[in-house]
C-alpha cells in the first residue's frame, strides 16, 4: 500500500500545498485559550477578577457558538485590559470564523505582536495573513517561530508553504532540505521538494535528490519510475528506458512500471509498444479497476475523434473483464463503449451484468431501458422499467419507459396511467414534461379519449409552440376526425413555415384542406408533394386518389388506387375502392 500511495504523491505535483495548510491550521486551532486569561499584569485584583470572570463567559459563549455574544463579551475584556493579548486572539479568531478577513488580521497582528513569544498568537496571525494573501509577511512569521523553536517540524512546512505561494520555490525547497537535514529523510519532504525542483526545470537537482531517496529506500520502484519521468522531461529518453530496465529486473510484473513505460514509448511515438505496455498493465489484478477506468475514458475521448483506435479500446475493455468479471465498473464502461458504436444488444448484455451484482446505480437502469428502446424490445422495457419503478419510485423516466413499453403493445389504459404518474415527479424540466405530454397525447388518442387527447395536445404546445412533429401528429388526427379543421389548418400550415420541405407535412395539409372540401387545393398541395418524390408512399397516393375522385376524376382516380396498391398498401377501404371504382370513406 505505501508504495502506491508514494507513487500518487510523485504523480500529484498540487499536492505540494495541500499537504502543508491542514497542518498549520490544525495547529492554531486545536488550542483552548481558556488558560491565557490569567495574564494582565498591571491590573487591580478587582480587576483581574472581572476580566477573568468575562473573558471565561466569552469562551464559553463561543463554544455554544453564540458568536456575536461572545465578541462583545471579548470587547468587554479589552476594555479592562486593553492590551490583552489572549482577548485579541479570541477575537481575531471569531472574524476568522465568520469571514471578516481585514478584521479577523487587525486583531491577530496585535495579539502577535503583543506577545511575540506565543506560538499560538504566532500562527493565527500567519493563517490571516495567508487568508490575504500577504504570504511574504507570513512566511516572515514562521521564520521567527523557527528561530524560537527550531525543533518545531511543522513550521518548516509552513514556512516552504508560504515561499511556494509566494512564488519563492527556491526558498521553499531550501527550506525542505533544512527539515531534512534536522529531522532526517522523510519520503513525503523529499518528494515535495523534487517536485518543485520538476517545476523549475531544475532537473540536474530533481535527479541528485531523487537518488538520494533511492539509496535511502531502494525498495520502491516507483522512484525509480519517477527518475525515469525526469529523464524523459530533461530530454534523457535512453537514461529514462535504461532506468525501466533497471526497474523491470526487479519488478517485472509491476503495473505500475508498465504504465510508466507506456508513457515513455507514447512520447516516443512507439504506439505499437505503447499499447503492448498498456495490455500487460491491465492483465494484472494489481492495477485496480479504478485506475482502468480512467484509461479507458481517455480512450472513448481519443476514439471520438480517432475511430482506428477502436480495436485497441475494445481489446482492452476484454482484458480488464477478464481480470475483473464481478466488477461492475468494468462491465459499465464497457456498455458505454458498445451502446456509443450502436452495438445495443451487446450494451444492453454488459448493463443486466452490472445489475447483476448491484442495483442500487439508477443511471444503469436507465441506460439499460434506452437499450430496450433502441432495441425494440418493449417486453424487456415493460419488465425493466417495472422493477426501476419498484426500486426508483421518485424517478420519472422509469413511468416514462413504462408508458412508452405499453403504448407500443397498445395497452393504451396502462401507458396512460403511467405517463400520469410520471408526470408528478418531473420538476423544472421543461422537455422532460414536454416528452410526457406528447406521449400522453399520443396514448389518448388511440385509446379514443379524444377531449384528453387534445388537451394533453394542447398544454404540449404551450411549452414548445414549435414542435413540428407534435403539431403535424396533432392536426392530422383533427382531420381524421374532421373536428376543429381551422386549428388543424393552422397548426399544420406552421409545420410547413417550419419545414416546407416535408412531404409528410405537405400530406397533412393537402388531406386538411380535402376534409374542408377545398380539393383543388389539396391537389395543388399534394403535387407539390409528389413533386418531391411521394410516388412512392402509398397512403399519398391513396390520398391523390380521393381527391381526383372528389374532382369527378373517378379513372385518374382508380388510377392512384391501383399505384397506392402497388406501393403497399392493402386496407380494407383501398380494395374497395379499388374493386368497385368508388370512394369509400
Amino acid at each position: 500500500m505505501k508504495a502506491k500511495t508514494t507513487y500518487l504523491l510523485i504523480l500529484s505535483t498540487g499536492l505540494i500545498l495541500l499537504g502543508f495548510a491542514c497542518k498549520s491550521k490544525q495547529s492554531s486551532s486545536s488550542q483552548t485559550t481558556t488558560t491565557f486569561a490569567d495574564k494582565g499584569k498591571g491590573l487591580s485584583e478587582a480587576d483581574r477578577v472581572k476580566f477573568q470572570s468575562a473573558f471565561y463567559n466569552g469562551c464559553k459563549e463561543k463554544m455554544k457558538g453564540n458568536i456575536e455574544i461572545a465578541e462583545n463579551i471579548f470587547k468587554e475584556c479589552l476594555k479592562i485590559d486593553p492590551t490583552s493579548a489572549p482577548a485579541k486572539y479570541e477575537i481575531a479568531n471569531l472574524y476568522k470564523f465568520t469571514g471578516l478577513y481585514d478584521e479577523a488580521l487587525k486583531y491577530a497582528k496585535e495579539a502577535a505582536t503583543t506577545d511575540p513569544k506565543n506560538p499560538w498568537f504566532q500562527l493565527l496571525y500567519v493563517e490571516c495573513l495567508h487568508n490575504k494573501r500577504q504570504f511574504n509577511e507570513a512566511a516572515m512569521v514562521y521564520e521567527k517561530l523557527i528561530k524560537n523553536s527550531p525543533a518545531k517540524p511543522e513550521y518548516y512546512q509552513g514556512l516552504a508553504e508560504e515561499y511556494l505561494f509566494a512564488n519563492k520555490p527556491d526558498k521553499a525547497a531550501k527550506t525542505l532540505q533544512d527539515y531534512e537535514k534536522i529531522f532526517g529523510r522523510d519520503e513525503e519532504i523529499a518528494i515535495k521538494r523534487i517536485n518543485i525542483y520538476r517545476q523549475q526545470k531544475k532537473y540536474g537537482e530533481a535527479e541528485i535528490a531523487l537518488k538520494e531517496l533511492i539509496k535511502d529506500f531502494p525498495e520502491e520502484p516507483q522512484y525509480y519510475s519517477f527518475l525515469a519521468e525526469i529523464y524523459q522531461d530533461s530530454g534523457q529518453p535512453e537514461k529514462a528506458l535504461s532506468t525501466y530496465n533497471e526497474i523491470l529486473k526487479t519488478e517485472p510484473n509491476n503495473p505500475y512500471i508498465h504504465l510508466a513505460l507506456a508513457d515513455y514509448y507514447r512520447r516516443q511515438k512507439q504506439d505499437s509498444l505503447f499499447f503492448m505496455e498498456v495490455k500487460t498493465a491491465f492483465k494484472s489484478e494489481e492495477l485496480d479497476v479504478e485506475n482502468k477506468v480512467k484509461i479507458m475514458v481517455s480512450y472513448y475521448e481519443m476514439t471520438e475523434v480517432y475511430p482506428k483506435y477502436k480495436p485497441e479500446a475494445y481489446e482492452l475493455l476484454d482484458i480488464m473483464i477478464k481480470a475483473h468479471p464481478k466488477d461492475e465498473r468494468a462491465w459499465s464502461v464497457n456498455g458505454d463503449f458498445l451502446y456509443r458504436d450502436k452495438k445495443y444488444k451487446e450494451a444492453k448484455e454488459s448493463f443486466e451484468k452490472v445489475l447483476e451484482n448491484d442495483k442500487s446505480k439508477f443511471p444503469i437502469w436507465n441506460q439499460l431501458m434506452i437499450c430496450d428502446q433502441d432495441l425494440n424490445d418493449y417486453a424487456a422495457l415493460k419488465i425493466h422499467s417495472l422493477e426501476a419503478i419498484d426500486l426508483f419510485p421518485n424517478q420519472p423516466s422509469s413511468y416514462f419507459f413504462n408508458g412508452l413499453a405499453n403504448s407500443k403493445t397498445k395497452d393504451y389504459k396502462t401507458a396512460i396511467q403511467s405517463f400520469l404518474d410520471g408526470q408528478e415527479f418531473v420538476y423544472d424540466n421543461a422537455p422532460l414534461q414536454l416528452l410526457f405530454l406528447a406521449n400522453l397525447a399520443e396514448a389518448y388518442n388511440a385509446d379514443k379519449q379524444y377531449e384528453k387527447s387534445d388537451k394533453a395536445f394542447e398544454d404540449a404546445l404551450l411549452l414548445d409552440p414549435n414542435d413540428a412533429t407534435m403539431m403535424n401528429n396533432y392536426a392530422y388526427y383533427l382531420s381524421l376526425r374532421k373536428e376543429k379543421l381551422e386549428r388543424a389548418e393552422h397548426l399544420s400550415g406552421r409545420t410547413l413555415e417550419i419545414q416546407p420541405n416535408s412531404i409528410s407535412y405537405i400530406d397533412t395539409y393537402a388531406w386538411i384542406l380535402y376534409q374542408q372540401g377545398k380539393y383543388m387545393e389539396a391537389k395543388e398541395w399534394l403535387d407539390k408533394a409528389l413533386a418531391k418524390g411521394a410516388d412512392s408512399r402509398s397512403a399519398i397516393l391513396e390520398h391523390y386518389g380521393d381527391v381526383m375522385y372528389k374532382l369527378n376524376d373517378t379513372a385518374k382516380a382508380l388510377e392512384y388506387w391501383k399505384k397506392a396498391k402497388e406501393k403497399g398498401g392493402n386496407s380494407e377501404l383501398l380494395n374497395k375502392k379499388i374493386n368497385e371504382g368508388k370512394l369509400y370513406e
